[in-house]
């Protein structure tokens, strides 16, 4: 692909993203400020600034007193009424801090039904607990040793008992708790069996856990309140946020510690262009229009905090549309119809590579015989791995709509409904079959017990969707959580957890601990809380 067409590509998909609801100027309507701009740029650093203009590099000027018509005053303020935030500000609560929890959609908010832990009261009593030293190293491999294994270490002295804690308010309530994960380990990619599932995959039961526990410990919500600027002394403490709507902001003042539990940033396409310019090279945004749009990075940048070092960022990316079956290690080839890795990876590792591709364009290919080959695969998330009514109702459904799912008689029609070359694929299906019958991969080196002949007609194929899930990138922490600044030193009164916080993640997400980043938010969550209430 020429730089052109690449360039024109990143404009289609920045469109469709805008498309979505993802407009600079929506996302200005929803407002992150800052009252007090951070120290002056270097020379370096403010010709890098006016290179590259993004608006949120310019610090606003602090709300004029008039717009401010009720003040709030409380030891603890949380923003953000996600998985972090509703952890944070039950815990402050109930470490006998007067919290509030600010929120600016109208209910709490929250992602996936996963939550890791390496060895849980559940876990142990199924035989499982994990030295958390192996897990970390492990974790850290993965990232190519680009985070902060401290944030790591904190993680893993820390889950087992927060976990522990979410099992206790869960089973108050009567809500079922399970494992969920492989029994059957893969070679190539291990995965920890560390998923708990809280009522199933319904991903709000923990989050209500946590809000009930806040209002019944005395803390205050106020939904449909957007945090506006955040408050700091001259260089010194962060002394609470501004939130509300233009001409009715209130002043929250935050006695301990304001606390940034405000997500990713994967709905802001200035801050996503500049910091993880690969979110914007999908198909789709699967939380879109949402509220993550950087609040908290931005708040905090605009009084002197530092983004991670880590550039771009990594993120969690799925292959989200039409046919789970894509998740599954059948044959792959590009636009033109010809085979190019090793099917049997990660989903996530699938979708990076699809990114390189001209024009994200990947087709997965398979026959008839598909669900006699389901029990082959290895476990792993998204896959399926066993044949039943639903699978092969949602595979019909798919050819029925015949926009990204397409069944033919034969490779060569197949090939026209996917606007590939047919010649290309034709060639592409006899190799694979006759590496399937020799039994050996020469080519990319796959487990011969899933290469599997593509011979028996009906045959399908499906486009692979790339879909962003969440931008895992954040601010600069200590193992207090304590947001830094640019030299690095402590922003007085200034806590992160969640996804606000950078440096725990790198690379790419690591599916070999399933469940990490909503268990990280809590476990953050908590300690953040905890610590801002004792301050």
């Amino acid at each position: 692909m020429s730089t052109e067409d690449k360039h024109k590509k990143d404009l289609s998909r920045r469109e469709f993203l805008k498309g979505a609801g993802l407009g600079v100027a929506a996302i200005a309507g929803g407002s992150v400020l800052s009252g007090c701009k951070p120290k002056a740029a270097s020379e370096g650093e403010a010709e890098e600034q006016a290179s590259t203009g993004f608006s949120f590099e310019t610090p606003p000027e602090p709300i004029a007193e008039k717009e401010i018509t009720d003040t709030v005053t409380a030891d603890v303020v949380v923003i953000g009424a996600g998985v972090a935030g509703v952890m944070a500000a039950m815990s402050a609560a109930q470490a006998g801090a007067s919290t509030v929890l600010l929120e600016k959609s109208e209910t709490y908010n929250a992602r996936g039904g996963h939550n890791a832990a390496l060895g849980s009261k559940l876990q142990k009593a199924n035989g499982i607990d994990y030295d958390p030293n192996e897990v970390i190293n492990a974790l850290v491999r993965w990232s190519g040793h680009k985070v902060d294994q401290r944030l790591l270490m904190l993680w893993a002295n820390n889950v087992n008992e927060t976990i522990d804690l979410m099992i206790d308010m869960a089973e108050a309530e009567g809500m079922e708790v399970i494992l969920w994960g492989n029994d059957v380990p893969d070679a190539a990619y291990p995965e920890y069996k560390t998923v708990h599932m809280f009522g199933g995959m319904d991903e709000k039961n923990v989050t209500m856990l946590c809000e009930k526990a806040f209002l019944e410990a005395g803390g205050e919500v106020y939904y449909s309140t957007p945090a506006a600027q955040l408050e700091r002394e001259d260089g010194g403490r962060v002394t609470g946020v501004i939130a509300g709507e233009p001409g009715a902001y209130t002043r929250f003042v935050a006695n301990k510690g304001v606390i940034l539990c405000t997500g990713d940033y994967g709905n802001d396409p200035e801050l996503v262009a500049r910091y993880c310019p690969k979110a914007a090279d999908v198909d789709m945004n699967v939380y879109a229009p949402q509220v993550n749009t950087g609040d908290g990075h931005k708040m905090g940048m605009w009084i002197g905090a530092a983004m991670q070092e880590e550039d771009p960022a990594a993120t969690v990316m799925h292959n989200l549309g039409a046919l789970s079956l894509t998740s599954n290690p059948f044959l792959r080839v590009n636009g033109v119809g010809e085979r190019y890795e090793n099917e049997d990876v990660p989903l996530t590792y699938m979708v990076n590579k699809i990114q390189l591709l001209p024009d994200n364009t990947a087709y997965t290919v398979f026959d008839s015989t598909y669900g006699d080959e389901l029990a082959n695969f290895t476990p792993s998330f998204a896959r399926v791995t066993a044949m039943s009514d639903s699978v092969q109702e949602e595979l019909d459904a798919a050819v029925e709509a015949g926009t990204t799912v397409f069944k033919a008689d034969t490779i060569e029609e197949l090939a026209e409904k996917l606007n590939v070359p047919a010649a290309n694929l034709k060639a592409t299906v006899d190799r694979y079959n006759e590496l399937a019958a020799n039994g050996e991969d020469v080519d990319f080196g796959k487990d011969p017990s899933i290469l599997t002949p593509i011979d028996t007609a009906p045959f399908y194929g499906a486009r692979i969707t790339v879909a962003l899930l969440v931008v895992l990138g954040g601010l600069n922490t200590n193992t207090n959580l304590e947001v830094l600044d640019t030299e690095g030193n402590v922003i007085p009164g200034l806590y992160a957890a969640g996804n606000t916080v950078g440096n725990f993640f790198a690379n790419d997400y690591p599916v070999i601990v399933p469940g990490l980043s909503h268990s990280r938010a809590l476990v953050f969550g908590r300690l953040a809380g905890q610590t801002a209430a004792n301050a």
